[in-house]
C-alpha cells in the first residue's frame, strides 16, 4: 500500500502539526498558521469517493490504531473498500499553495528572533531551539483572533541541537551537543513553563528521544540511554520517577556480542532501540515495566528494564554515510546527503530523492503519528503512511508499536 502524499507551496524552514493546526516556520521570521481540520475537511468535501481515507490519512490516524476499529476492519466487507479508498487516495495528486486555502491560513510574526534548529509544541507552547539557547512562546488556538505570545521566555544559554517533548511525563528533554543531555520539568504556568533543570549525562548528545520514563540520547559517535524507574509509595498511591543509570549502547546490544568495529549509529524512540550494522539494521526492543504495588528497590526495578534482541533488517544500500534518523509508528527514517528513505513497519522500503531543508516526524502525536514532513527548497511535501493500520504491531521490526495502551498527549 502506497504512501500518500500532499504538496504545498512555499518556502518554509521548519513545520509542526498540532491540536488541529499546521504551523509552518518561515526564513523571514514568520509563521504560517493553518487550520488543518478546515482544510482537510475541504479536501475530503471535493473528493468524497476517498473522503474516510482522506481523513484517515491527513487529520484522524488515530481511528485505525483503535483495538475495537481494528478488530472491524478484520471483516473483509469492510476492510476491502477501506483499502480501496487509500488506494485511490495515494495515485491522487493534491497539490495546493496558500491562495488556495486563504480562508484557513494565516500570518504572524514569530516570537523567535532567529531561525531554530529545531521545535517542538507541547501543551499549547511552542519551543524553539538554536545556538543561543532554548525559548518558548504560548500558542494561542487555531481559529482565533489572538495571536501567538510575543514575548518568548529562554529556560537555557547552551547551544540545543534537538528538544523533544515526552510523551509519558510532563517534561521536555534537549541534546545539547557538547554539554550533554538535559531534562526540564513541565509546569503549567504561563510565567515560567520549565522547572527542576537536571543534566542526565556529560556525554556528548545531538539528538534525544523518549524512550518511556527514560530518555535516549546519541550522535553519530556513540550512544546511551539514561535509564528511570518508577516507585508506587504504598502509603499515597504516589508514582515517583527514580533516576536508575545511564545504560551504554553495548548493554543495550548484548556486550558479549558487540563488535566496536563494526559499531555503526545507534538511536532509538519508545520500546524500539536501532543499530546500523554492516549486516544491516539491528533492533532492539526495551521492555518497560510498570511500577508494582510498594516500593522495590534499584536493582529489582533495574532487572525490569531489559533489553530483548529482535533481529536484523537487511539493506540493499550503503547506510554508513546517515546523517541523522528518526522513528515513528509507520517505521524508521534515514537521512542522507541526497534522499530520505524510509524503512517501513511492512518490510517496504521508500525512498524520497532530494537534499531536504528540514524534515520531521510526529512520534508523540495521537492524530498525526503516521506523518512524515519534508521540507524542500520550494515546497513541503506531507507525506501520509497507512499500510501500519494493517500491520501486526507486536511483531514488527521498524517502527514502534501503536495501541490503546499509548499515552499521548497531543491534544492537551
Amino acid at each position: 500500500m502506497q504512501p500518500v502524499k500532499l504538496t504545498i507551496d512555499g518556502v518554509y524552514w521548519d513545520s509542526q502539526i498540532y491540536s488541529g493546526e499546521l504551523l509552518l516556520f518561515d526564513a523571514d521570521g514568520a509563521v504560517h498558521r493553518v487550520d488543518w481540520r478546515a482544510v482537510v475537511d475541504s479536501i475530503a468535501d471535493g473528493n468524497p469517493l476517498v473522503q474516510t481515507a482522506l481523513r484517515v490519512a491527513f487529520s484522524d490516524s488515530d481511528l485505525f490504531y483503535n483495538q475495537k476499529v481494528r478488530k472491524i476492519l478484520c471483516d473483509p466487507q469492510i476492510e476491502t473498500p477501506i483499502k480501496g479508498q487509500l488506494t485511490s487516495l495515494a495515485s491522487l495528486n493534491l497539490h495546493a499553495g496558500r491562495r488556495d486555502w486563504d480562508q484557513n491560513w494565516r500570518i504572524e510574526d514569530a516570537p523567535f528572533d532567529f531561525l531554530p534548529t529545531d521545535t517542538d509544541v507541547y501543551y499549547n507552547h511552542i519551543f524553539a531551539a538554536g545556538n543561543d539557547g532554548l525559548y518558548s512562546a504560548p500558542r494561542t488556538g487555531v481559529g482565533t483572533s489572538r495571536p501567538l505570545g510575543k514575548k518568548a521566555n529562554k529556560h537555557h544559554d547552551a547551544a540545543i541541537l534537538q528538544v523533544k517533548a515526552s510523551d509519558y511525563f510532563t517534561a521536555i528533554a534537549i541534546a545539547a551537543g557538547n554539554d550533554g543531555l538535559f531534562e526540564f520539568a513541565f509546569k503549567r504556568t504561563e510565567s515560567n513553563v520549565l522547572d527542576n533543570e537536571r543534566r542526565l549525562a556529560t556525554k556528548p548528545c545531538s539528538s534525544c528521544d523518549w524512550s518511556f520514563q527514560s530518555v535516549m540520547g546519541w550522535t553519530v559517535e556513540s550512544a546511551f540511554l539514561a535509564s528511570f524507574r518508577q516507585e508506587r509509595d504504598p502509603s499515597s498511591k504516589k508514582i515517583s520517577r527514580i533516576f536508575d543509570r545511564i545504560i551504554d549502547r553495548q548493554e543495550i546490544f548484548q556486550s558479549s556480542l558487540f563488535d566496536e568495529a563494526d559499531a555503526g549509529v545507534v538511536w532509538g524512540c519508545r520500546e524500539k532501540m536501532y543499530r546500523i550494522t554492516s549486516e544491516g539494521i539491528e533492533v532492539a526492543n526495551y521492555a518497560h515495566m510498570p511500577p508494582k504495588k510498594g516500593k522495590s528497590s534499584g536493582a529489582q526495578q533495574t532487572k525490569l528494564n531489559q533489553f530483548s534482541q529482535q533481529g536484523t533488517f537487511k539493506l540493499n544500500f550503503d547506510a554508513s554515510t546517515v546523517i541523522a534518523t528518526g522513528t515513528a509508528p509507520f517505521g524508521t527514517v534515514l537521512e542522507f546527503e541526497d534522499r530520505l528513505v524510509v524503512m517501513r513497519s511492512d518490510g517496504g522500503v521508500e525512498t524520497f530523492p532530494g537534499e531536504p531543508v528540514h524534515w520531521r516526524v510526529f512520534p508523540r502525536s495521537e492524530h498525526y503519528s503516521n506523518q512524515l514532513h519534508i521540507i524542500y527548497d520550494d515546497r513541503i511535501d506531507i507525506i501520509s503512511f497507512v499500510h501500519d493500520y494493517f500491520v501486526d504491531q507486536s511483531s514488527k521490526l521498524a517502527g514502534f508499536r501503536r495501541g490503546s495502551n499509548d499515552f499521548v498527549v497531543d491534544e492537551l
